[in-house]
């Protein structure tokens, strides 16, 4: 992301903060308008949050598959194996824990509170909903670190910051940050579910 498109991405995740805050706010509140404005502002919002992220994933992506790879060898610094390794070992982690989460979901009967591993909402969403999202994370965190020195050498050539070493740590951040949110599914089956508390019953 160069620097000519940072004010859209940050005016963006103000205005999803904002936005979201709103929306909190009117959960609070018991008059019935109140709720069905909540309730379609959240499937916008949500819609809107996917649609930003998947326009500014792709923006960049395109950016760095048509940036060129320099010809000189980048220093061993910036591939920051220290943080590699720990990456590696959180990725591999989360994909040991989600495969748990699938064979849970095939193999154990679920509990009352999540009849057919249907979340007790007003939707029942299913488990697997946000089971096949965190998959597609996994997907692209295996690939980030597969690729890892292809993809610190094109980040690096595709923006135009005056100093390239933020790029490795943005790098290692997004690798974490995205293990934590493929265990969204782990969330929803402790706290919804209470899968651990009825597994001990």
């Amino acid at each position: 992301m160069n620097q000519k498109q940072l004010p859209f991405f940050y005016r963006g995740v103000l205005f999803f903060l904002l936005a979201g805050l709103a929306v909190t706010a009117l959960s609070s509140s018991n008059e019935p308008w109140a709720s069905s404005i909540k309730n379609v502002a959240g499937v916008l919002l949500f819609i809107a949050m996917g649609a930003f992220i998947i326009f500014v994933v792709f923006r960049n992506f395109a950016q760095v598959l048509n940036a060129p790879i320099p010809d000189e060898p980048l220093p061993p610094s910036l591939h920051a194996d220290k943080w590699y390794s720990r990456c590696r070992l959180a990725v591999v982690g989360c994909v040991l824990l989600s495969v748990i989460l699938l064979a849970v979901l095939l193999f154990v009967t679920p509990p009352k509170q999540c009849p057919g591993w249907h979340l007790p909402d007003q939707r029942a969403t299913s488990m697997w909903l946000p089971s096949s999202w965190s998959m597609l994370v996994l997907a692209g965190l295996l690939f980030m670190i597969i690729r890892w020195d292809w993809l610190i050498e094109k980040a690096i050539a595709s923006v135009d910051y005056p100093t390239e070493t933020p790029v490795t740590y943005i790098l290692v951040i997004t690798v974490l940050g995205g293990c934590a949110m493929s265990q969204l599914p782990w969330a929803l089956l402790l706290s919804q579910c209470r899968f651990v508390t009825t597994a001990w019953q």
